[in-house]
């Protein structure tokens, strides 16, 4: 189902008002390709987890919502002592501080709620910890 991380009752509701809005969802693949046809619309081509593939044809429109991760490759974080969780986030104590006192992440990167509203809320607090010296947790 579409909307990680929201509530679950939110995201069934959100994928069955894009059912009725002729929207159809193939959760759990991967578009492999897509290519115009003749006749100007589009064939879409998916393949599950296991390899297996799909041919869809038809299509007006295609859209891939592929999530979000952590991506911190070639900062050189571990080099100076950032620890990184298994999907390759950073981990953070409560107050967005590393394992470095002097190296602080907020948002995406941290992957506790990937939401542009949460990691903007995440930098309000980190902005009031560092420059105002009020130590404040995301809420």
């Amino acid at each position: 189902m579409p909307l990680r991380g929201f509530d679950e009752e939110v995201r069934k509701f959100a994928f069955e008002q894009y059912a009725v809005a002729g929207l159809t969802m193939h959760t759990g693949h991967t578009p492999v390709e897509v290519r115009k046809q003749p006749n100007g619309l589009l064939t879409c081509v998916v393949a599950d987890k296991d390899g297996n593939t799909t041919v869809i044809t038809d299509n007006d429109q295609v859209m891939m919502a592929t999530g979000r991760s952590p991506k911190v490759g070639g900062l050189g974080l571990e080099e100076v002592g950032v620890q990184l969780g298994e999907k390759g986030e950073v981990v953070v104590d409560e107050y967005s501080q590393t394992s470095v006192p002097s190296i602080w992440a907020v948002g995406d990167v941290t992957d506790r709620i990937n939401l542009t509203p949460v990691a903007l809320m995440e930098g309000m607090a980190l902005a009031k910890t560092i420059a105002l010296g009020q130590r404040t947790k995301p809420d």
